[in-house]
């Protein structure tokens, strides 16, 4: 009974935590969207020119998202990896046109949420030939020449290009006024402000404070379990009910295929803008990164919704052949139409204003699915909770707190995409708005709720086949799952640096971002020990022991600290190297080799109790496992060899000049991205044959004749 109010209480923090992230968003979202850099009524030149108005920037960045624009470059460094910095090139532009390039605020410091439209700006008189050039640029590279830089031939229709010019050239004034701290950098003109370097050293403080006390901590408590009693759980032959969960492991196989080919495909635009074989007129670059992000996460989504129709009848919770073929549906639909969606509003096959609403969003960094989509990928998510809820009061005693730590995770996610399909009917009209909402859900994905859903499953895995003491998976699940909640939630403002964001949020993300770094440093730490027992003895057992460690070393450790919450999340660094391919490479580590390689184990847990893999294939399959790991790694170290070049030419030149398709052009970054070919051939014949292997168990489940 002792234990029992135990893991309740464990699991109780993680509700906790969950309620108090989005309460602390839902209050701090008050002031800042009555906080937002001001888009003025009118800008006008000191010998009166109107420039633009507030109406054509607003339309601006609309059409910006209609046409997919943030999914090929970026604006103050949110968006594509690939293509300009639409707010760099101004500064440029600025640079060169006007001098000096002086800006006058006549009115109000902000705009707000209920009034977008706020003040008169006065500039100097060169700026009419600052807008002039960035015009005919625009036009060269969205129009004229558009297939020369990846997109479609002409892509942007020329009416539109006068409303795209107002956005991006308020978005450097604005930049300019120094509502973004300083961002994107411009040698002589932008530098960071004073603020990113006090904010990186309490940054540090921060770290020092709370990594010794938790360690010392976790450290103590594992001692206390891990000698603890462990069990097995005998399970019988999945029922036809849960074999329907296959089929979803099926499709979910072919969508991380295709998705792979997709990601080959992106990367040729580095070397080839114009690309092959014609794709692209209805598969340039934008659309092609926007489908190979998007798909990874419907697959990986659809894995888990798969598996827990084949897991949650051993939970105790029983699902009809008809439930069972309604979630697995359902879930299909959306994906499916979530895909669909952004290959026809970037094609510009939707109508406004339904694009929104049923194609893609549009927004950068990865938010381009349509909000009707979003709405039912939170109802799916908040179905799945209410299940592994009803699971946690019917499964094995030892096992119920790690049930219900899933459906807290799934509930957070599900709440999560509902602020990313904010406001629902129409965009956002100010930039800042999109970047607060958007970020808070991919963080209630990746570094929030998602280790809730995916950890409490493996170590369930583990649990029932002998390896960990039910008491000590417990501790490890909620320690970690409040700690994720924490600090990737709140740890989310890391992304409100360099956004328009008020400065408070830049303190807050620098304090609790680093943060990060103790629960992944936990789950590596578990992982080592776990393997360190040398307690596995069938090659299952094996295969579970090491697709975690691997999972938490490589995408983990090196992918996600290394790579990522550690070094990238510091002000003062973040500053230079935000949107370069150092991102990308912690993406290419931590996104596959967590997601990925768990999503993985999830389809061979389910072909192994179903008899499609045998005993005698799962070495196999692990050493592919390790193979395609080893993959991902040559392509991080090749990311990170892309953002060197590219960070020293930000220092140099200015952050204009990094990003854009002819820096790829040149000779070492070509070559550089070439040399990426042998990470991707790596990890891609690592995953085609894990693929082949899957594929063939699903008909052999079936019993199928092949």
């Amino acid at each position: 009974m002792a234990k029992r109010i135990r893991g309740d209480v464990w699991s109780n923090l993680v509700l906790v935590a969950t309620v108090l992230v989005y309460v602390v968003y839902i209050a701090l979202a008050g002031y800042t969207l009555t906080h937002l850099p001001p888009i003025p009524s009118v800008v006008e030149t000191e010998n009166g020119t109107v420039l633009f108005t507030g109406g054509e920037v607003i339309s601006g960045k609309v059409l910006m998202q209609k046409y997919g624009l943030f999914d090929y470059g970026s604006f103050w460094g949110f968006g594509g990896y690939y293509g300009t910095d639409f707010t760099a090139l101004t500064l440029k532009v600025i640079n060169q046109t006007a001098d000096p390039p002086t800006i006058k605020v006549d009115g109000q410091a902000y705009s707000s949420i209920t009034d977008s439209e706020t003040s008169k700006w006065v500039v100097s008189n060169d700026y009419v030939k600052a807008y002039n050039t960035l015009y005919n640029e625009l036009y060269n590279i969205l129009y004229n020449n558009s297939s020369n830089y990846g997109h479609k031939p002409n892509l942007v229709n020329p009416n539109d290009l006068r409303n795209i010019t107002a956005f991006i050239l308020w978005g450097a004034m604005v930049s300019l006024l120094g509502y973004t701290n300083g961002f994107p950098y411009m040698p002589q003109q932008t530098q960071p402000s004073v603020n990113v370097s006090l904010s990186t050293w309490i940054m540090v403080i921060v770290l020092l404070a709370v990594l010794v006390s938790m360690v010392s901590y976790v450290s103590l408590k594992i001692l206390d379990h891990w000698r603890d009693p462990r069990i097995s759980v005998p399970l019988p032959p999945p029922s036809a009910s849960q074999r329907i969960g296959l089929i979803g492991v099926f499709f979910a196989s072919v969508l991380a295929g295709i998705q792979g080919l997709l990601g080959y495909l992106a990367m040729h635009y580095y070397v080839d803008p114009e690309g092959i074989l014609g794709l692209i007129n209805f598969l340039p670059f934008n659309v092609t990164r926007a489908l190979h992000l998007n798909m990874a996460v419907v697959w990986i989504a659809l894995t888990w919704i798969a598996f827990s129709i084949f897991a949650l009848p051993y939970l105790g919770v029983p699902l009809s052949r008809k439930l069972s073929f309604a979630i697995l549906g359902l879930t299909l639909f959306a994906g499916v139409g979530l895909l669909l969606g952004i290959l026809f509003s970037y094609n510009q096959l939707i109508p406004s204003p339904y694009w929104f609403i049923f194609g893609a969003q549009g927004k950068p960094n990865d938010v381009d699915q349509g909000t009707f989509w979003l709405l039912l990928v939170a109802l799916i998510f908040f179905l799945a909770s209410s299940l592994f809820f009803k699971a946690s009061k019917s499964t094995a005693e030892p096992l119920r707190p790690l049930t219900r730590i899933t459906a807290i995770g799934l509930l957070g996610s599900g709440i999560g995409a509902i602020f990313g399909s904010l406001p629902i009917i129409a965009p956002w009209p100010n930039f800042t708005e999109d970047q607060f909402f958007l970020w808070i859900m991919i963080h209630s994905f990746v570094e929030g709720f998602w280790p809730s859903i995916v950890i409490p499953v493996v170590l369930i895995l583990l649990v029932a086949n002998n390896l960990v003491p039910p008491s000590l998976a417990t501790m490890a699940a909620s320690i970690d799952s409040v700690s994720e909640i924490l600090s990737g939630m709140i740890g989310t403002a890391h992304h409100y640096y360099f956004g328009g964001e008020p400065l408070f949020w830049m303190y807050l993300g620098a304090s609790a971002a680093i943060l990060e770094v103790i629960p992944i440093l936990f789950l590596t730490y578990y992982a080592i020990l776990l393997w360190r027992r040398g307690e596995a003895k069938t090659e299952f057992q094996k295969t579970l022991v090491t697709t975690t460690l691997i999972s938490a070393i490589g995408g983990g450790f090196v992918g996600g600290i290394i790579g990522g919450a550690s070094i990238l999340n510091a002000p003062m660094i973040n500053y230079y190297v935000h949107g370069l391919q150092f991102t990308m490479a912690h993406a290419h580590l931590a996104f596959p080799l967590v997601w990925g390689l768990t999503a993985i184990l999830m389809w061979i847990a389910a072909l192994y109790l179903s008899n499609g893999i045998k005993e005698n294939e799962l070495k196999t399959l692990r050493i592919m496992i390790l193979i395609y790991a080893i993959g991902f790694v040559l392509q991080g170290i090749d990311l990170w060899a892309l953002g060197a070049v590219q960070l020293a030419t930000v220092l140099r030149v200015g952050y204009w000049a990094a990003k854009g398709t002819l820096f790829y052009l040149l000779s070492i970054p070509d070559l550089i991205v070439w040399l990426r070919m042998i990470g991707d051939v790596v990890a891609g014949f690592a995953a085609a044959v894990i693929i082949i292997y899957t594929l063939k168990g699903v008909i052999k489940s079936y019993k199928i004749k092949i």
